[in-house]
């Protein structure tokens, strides 16, 4: 994510932050250092600000001890870096809140561990699909859709559909690398849905690792798919039902590492299926 497009989401948030009592200013002159010193007319051309206004601003940031200058240059303090980078983050924060609202409102988040709800905002740039009344499977053709043609696939699904078997199964054809984490529960039901045949192939996949399985015995209460160019997010209402009508959908590069830890954490959580299994 660049300077700009922090900046435009400032933009985007600042009322926000000025409620909270932080000068526009200051914030925006601490963001266009993160990356490196600038000179006067830098900060004026990223910011739109006037010189003269920039240069009271950077008074006060000096006397914070926020940032430093050396002949024409400005840059941020040791200081200044890590208060910038939080600030960063809380922008990314804001902008992520207030354009998917609905996705976190009554909505369960427990199944994200505290470490990856600091690091929220690297999901800042992702869009809201909602299912609408003429297309109450918008949401669901969107994922079949955007998985189709990915070459890796890691997903963590408590949650069970009758084309998933069919999805997956294609996806293998393509040479996809595909690694699944499924609870006990939706494990069985997929099993249960394959032919003899099927089951047969599904074996074989296991048994020369190019389909991986994992299970876990905890009901989690989040489902999510990463790819090599996407991630997809989708919550629990906190009445513990699955809602179907809304996934949060990314493919920057901060969301899709953010899914991979993510899917990291519940692998960890999780035991690999092989052929005693079936046993």
């Amino acid at each position: 994510m660049t300077i700009e497009d922090i900046l435009d989401y400032y933009e985007y948030v600042k009322e926000d932050l000025k409620f909270q009592g932080i000068s526009s200013v200051r914030i925006k002159i601490l963001i266009s250092l993160y990356e490196g010193s600038k000179k006067t007319k830098d900060l004026r051309e990223l910011t739109g600000i006037p010189a003269s206004t920039i240069l009271h601003g950077i008074n006060e940031l000096e006397k914070q001890k926020l940032i430093s200058r050396k002949g024409d240059d400005f840059f941020l303090s040791e200081i200044g870096i890590i208060s910038t980078l939080k600030l960063a983050d809380m922008i990314k924060t804001r902008r992520l809140l207030k354009n998917t609202k609905k996705l976190w409102i009554n909505h369960d988040i427990r199944a994200i561990p505290q470490d990856l709800l600091k690091k929220i905002g690297d999901l800042s740039n992702s869009k809201l699909i909602e299912n609408k009344p003429d297309d109450m499977l918008k949401t669901h053709r969107i994922y079949l859709q955007t998985v189709d043609n990915s070459k890796e696939i890691k997903s963590v699904s408590p949650i069970f559909y009758s084309d998933y078997s069919e999805t997956f199964k294609k996806l293998l054809k393509n040479n996809a690398n595909v690694e699944l984490i499924l609870t006990e529960e939706i494990l069985k039901k997929i099993i249960k849905s394959l032919n003899q045949q099927n089951l047969s192939e599904l074996k074989r996949l296991l048994s020369d690792n190019k389909f991986k399985i994992w299970e876990i015995k905890e009901d989690i209460k989040v489902a999510f798919t990463v790819t090599d160019n996407l991630m997809i997010l989708g919550l629990f209402s906190t009445d513990g039902i699955y809602d179907p009508n809304l996934i949060l959908v990314s493919d920057n590069e901060d969301a899709i590492n953010w899914g991979n830890k993510l899917f990291d954490y519940y692998q960890k959580k999780s035991q690999k299926i092989n052929l005693e299994y079936f046993k």
